[in-house]
């Protein structure tokens, strides 16, 4: 294996050095009227030609934050105001379809707390990860709108996978080797079962890790965690559990999250729901390529 490298790009930051200028662009006016599926009508004239125009300047625009800034931008404004949950979750997509190609619509496209369900439909925290999906491959790109907040809590937590790949270059070489080889990640018919947590790819450095689904597909497989692979696991949640690596954005509704899948790890604090008849929490996601 190649010696491991810093990452020298500004996709290595940590959360305490970040301000909302780093991450936060406002939706502007025209793009409201392109995103919305409800009242749009097919136009073929100027006023068309505008809104289709703004929403691909938008799309240059956030794919040139995720490519060459932070990994992650946060577009504030997209209306959500008399929407419902599923008209929300389009307008979405519409906006990933001028990202990338989108995923097909997943079971938990729309993320609230539902009984009988992984833990990311529950109220609990959910420590820094990146998305997998079934084969062949986990998803470039992640998308999430917040639709309703919670009553209390619910923050998203964001961390940088370069930046733990360099802490771990100057703090714990030594695990950097074991996490350059494969692990079992997932469960369950057409997940992708085995990949390095991190993983070069001609200039670029990938980042795949989730602990939990980590030591789950291990137990699954029979192939129990060494010490040393858990000492080396360790080691990365102890970077995300830094204060000072973990940047918290509290999302407001109409706020719409992009992240590069393969540099930006997601989670988020617990959270409480506002009591009946106000909706749960709600984020409509998206995966796309």
């Amino acid at each position: 294996m190649t010696q491991p490298a810093p990452v020298e790009a500004l996709t290595a930051w940590n959360g305490q050095a970040l301000g909302e200028a780093d991450w936060l662009m406002q939706l502007p006016p025209a793009c409201s009227h392109a995103l919305d599926d409800r009242d749009r009508r097919e136009d073929t004239g100027p006023t068309g030609a505008l809104t289709r125009a703004a929403l691909a300047d938008l799309a240059t625009r956030v794919a040139q934050r995720l490519r060459n800034s932070r990994g992650f931008v946060v577009i504030r404004g997209l209306p959500v105001d008399g929407r419902t949950d599923q008209e929300c979750a389009a307008m979405c997509r519409q906006f990933a379809a001028s990202l990338g190609t989108p995923r097909p619509v997943d079971p938990g496209g729309l993320v609230t707390v539902t009984d009988n369900a992984g833990l990311g439909k529950t109220n609990l925290a959910l420590a820094p990860h990146t998305d997998r999906t079934p084969a062949p491959h986990p998803p470039r790109l992640l998308g999430l709108l917040c639709v309703r907040q919670a009553a209390q809590g619910g923050e998203t937590l964001l961390a940088s996978g370069h930046t733990v790949h360099n802490r771990l270059l100057t703090d714990n070489p030594w695990a950097l080797p074991r996490l350059y080889q494969d692990f079992h990640f997932g469960r369950g018919t057409g997940f992708d079962r085995l990949r390095p947590v991190f993983q070069r790819h001609d200039a670029d450095l990938r980042v795949h890790y989730n602990r939990r689904g980590i030591e789950r597909a291990h137990h699954e497989a029979g192939v129990p965690l060494t010490p040393d692979e858990q000492a080396a696991l360790d080691a990365v949640d102890k970077i995300l559990s830094d204060p000072r690596t973990v940047l918290r954005i509290a999302l407001h509704p109409g706020d719409l999250l992009w992240l590069d899948n393969t540099i930006v790890l997601h989670g988020r604090t617990a959270f409480t729901d506002p009591p009946a008849p106000h909706g749960r929490r709600c984020l409509a996601r998206v995966w796309a390529d």
